[in-house]
C-alpha cells in the first residue's frame, strides 16, 4: 500500500474537482426528473391562466422546449458515463459509472416522454374551451 503526502492529496482533490465530479455523475441521473417536475408544476399553475388569455400558449411551448433541452443534456452526459472502461458488476469506478450512465439514460428517456406527453395537453387545450 502506498501512502500519499497530505499536500499531494489536497492538490489532487480540490473542492472544484469534487463539484465537477458531483455534477458529472448526479446531473445525468436527476436532471431529467427535475426538468419534468418543473414542467409539471409550471403547466399545473399556468393552464388556468391560458383559459382566460389564449395568447400565452407560446409560453407553455417555450417551457417544454427548455425542459426537453435540460433533459437532452442529461441524456448526453448519461451516454458519456456509459463509455467508461470496466464492467458493471465489478467494484471499480468504471463499472459504477457505467451502471449510473445506463440508469441515467433510462430515467432521461422516461422524463422526456413524460414532458412530451404533457405537451400534448397544449394541443388539447387549444381545441377546447376551458370550463
Amino acid at each position: 500500500m502506498t501512502s500519499v503526502a497530505p499536500d499531494q492529496a489536497r492538490a489532487s482533490h480540490s473542492i472544484g474537482s469534487a463539484l465537477r465530479t458531483g455534477v458529472r455523475v448526479w446531473y445525468p441521473l436527476v436532471g431529467g426528473v427535475v426538468a419534468w417536475m418543473i414542467h409539471l408544476v409550471f403547466f399545473a399553475g399556468f393552464v388556468r391562466f391560458t383559459c382566460t388569455a389564449m395568447g400565452y400558449l407560446w409560453a407553455m411551448h417555450l417551457v417544454t422546449v427548455a425542459c426537453l433541452a435540460v433533459t437532452g443534456a442529461a441524456l448526453l452526459l448519461s451516454v458519456a458515463l456509459t463509455r467508461h472502461d470496466g464492467r458493471e458488476d465489478e467494484p471499480h469506478e468504471g463499472g459504477r459509472l457505467q451502471f449510473l450512465g445506463r440508469l441515467g439514460v433510462l430515467v432521461g428517456v422516461a422524463s422526456a416522454l413524460l414532458i412530451g406527453l404533457e405537451e400534448l395537453y397544449v394541443f388539447v387545450l387549444r381545441s377546447k374551451r376551458c370550463g
